[in-house]
């Protein structure tokens, strides 16, 4: 007996319009198959505010995310290499400067090397966590 898999479910509830950040196109933002939707995701979809912001277990996890996912092009501070800076205001995307538009851009992808983690297998929760993350490398 087979195994069927099921498509990648929406978060319900959205309120947010996600955008794709080459194009601007509306954005389905979907859940992987093996995903559920924490409640920081709901609420990042209802709301665009991420709450792991200032929660210091998720700022941890999203501190070894990042390291997994991100410093290589970013390198550890997020000053840059491969990838754009991500500890100043001149974002190569602007979007980026909000969470929803940092979102939109981890999620699709964009120019360059910058792959969909989406595609690459990385849940919306850790997502929100290695941004939370990100945000702390500013201060």
């Amino acid at each position: 007996m087979g195994l069927a898999l099921l498509p990648p479910s929406p978060v319900h509830a959205q309120s947010i319009v996600f955008k794709h950040p080459l194009d601007n196109s509306p954005l389905e933002v979907k859940l992987l198959p093996t995903e559920t939707a924490t409640e920081a995701v709901k609420a990042f979809h209802t709301t665009g505010q991420n709450t792991y912001r200032d929660a210091p277990a998720a700022l941890l996890e999203g501190k070894e995310l990042y390291e997994q996912h991100c410093q290589s092009c970013h390198l550890p501070d997020g000053s840059g290499r491969l990838g754009p800076s991500l500890i100043t205001n001149d974002w190569k995307y602007k979007r980026c400067a909000t969470d929803a538009g940092m979102f939109e851009v981890i999620y699709a992808g964009a120019a360059g090397a910058m792959q969909s983690f989406f595609r690459r297998g990385v849940g919306q929760d850790e997502m929100l966590k290695m941004i939370a993350y990100v945000r702390t490398l500013k201060k």
